[in-house]
């Protein structure tokens, strides 16, 4: 089963069971924006503009009281992710030391420049890092992240991660392609399995954020992108290196919006957003929220299962992440059809 594929669902019965059932229950993950302060400026990022004198932080206090009573309920994992970078959190060490305390498994997205500062916790602490790096070159990763000569520091960041690392800590790249860094893709990837990550991540770089605005709106297709991902994949792909590119995400790219045969998003019995401000989002995309750090985790529960059901998939923007998901649930509960074409009992 692959580390980035939807089927470690099969782990969580309890919340498949829930979905099926339509009962409460406390998502087993949580994505967790720390701030909108970020030290690049990916032409694309929606949080492009937010520099320090300008960023929302959030609350240290509320955040681990509501991650100490969401463990009691059945998260598992957190994730660290944009709207900024998750290092430039002003108490990140203080951070992750307590949310390992609680027993939460702990991983990240970064953009890499400031991970010496927490080699150690990152170390110790992680299950998985993966490193948004769009480049396999300065001068490309100066244009897509608008700054100055930051990519030798995070190849050797990394480089010094995996030399020292001892087994736990998986080390991923992500390359958002666009038709101004397509051209670079490949030896980003020959960089990646030549210093030893473990996976190259491939997505297209979407219609939103500072697309239109700080960089042009991205015409690749997959015409393009598939036969480049096969012989990148062709090329360096080995039972320890990996290439992950979702042909999906570039289709509905090209068509502005993903194409879906399920009725209901069940994404957030498995996962909740956690915003600077303290919110708590169902939905990223569609940023409907379900209430905030504070809040009781009881109602929180009940708000998840009810929007479920009421969300409109009309809206659901291009390439989200949770279409899998969504379809492999859709084949497990919906018990209308699956008994009669899956031959499900026939094992």
């Amino acid at each position: 089963m692959s580390v980035l594929s939807f089927e470690k669902i099969m782990y969580h019965p309890e919340n498949i069971l829930a979905v099926k059932q339509q009962t409460n229950i406390f998502p087993v993950h949580a994505t967790i924006s720390l701030s909108n302060h970020c030290n690049h400026r990916c032409l694309w990022c929606t949080a492009y503009e937010f520099q320090l004198d300008k960023s929302i932080i959030t609350d240290y206090d509320k955040l681990l009281d509501f991650l100490t009573r969401a463990k009691g309920r059945g998260l598992k994992a957190v994730t660290y992710v944009g709207n900024g970078e998750p290092t430039a959190y002003p108490r990140f060490k203080e951070l992750v030391e307590n949310v390992n305390a609680l027993g939460l498994e702990q991983s990240m997205f970064t953009n890499g420049y400031l991970m010496e500062r927490f080699e150690d916790e990152i170390l110790r602490y992680f299950t998985w890092i993966r490193i948004s790096l769009d480049a396999g070159s300065q001068e490309v990763h100066n244009k897509m992240h608008d700054v100055k000569n930051h990519f030798n520091k995070i190849i050797e960041n990394v480089k010094t991660l995996i030399a020292k690392r001892n087994g736990q800590l998986m080390i991923g790249i992500q390359y958002a392609v666009h038709h101004e860094n397509v051209e670079d893709m490949y030896r980003s990837a020959k960089l990646a399995s030549d210093i030893g990550v473990d996976y190259f991540s491939v997505k297209p770089v979407f219609s939103r954020g500072g697309v239109g605005v700080n960089i042009e709106p991205n015409n690749l297709t997959h015409v393009e992108l598939d036969p480049l991902c096969a012989t990148i994949t062709d090329d360096l792909q080995s039972d320890k290196f990996q290439i992950f590119y979702r042909p999906y995400q570039v289709l509905s790219h090209e068509q502005g919006k993903t194409t879906h045969t399920y009725k209901k998003c069940i994404a957030g019995f498995f996962n909740i957003n956690i915003y600077e401000k303290g919110d708590l989002i169902f939905c990223a995309p569609h940023k409907i929220g379900v209430g905030k750090l504070e809040d009781d985790l009881e109602k929180v529960e009940e708000r998840i299962r009810k929007l479920s059901n009421k969300l409109d998939l009309s809206k659901c923007p291009a390439g989200c992440r949770y279409h899998e998901l969504n379809e492999l649930m859709d084949n497990i509960v919906d018990s209308s059809v699956v008994s009669k074409t899956k031959h499900t009992n026939f094992i």
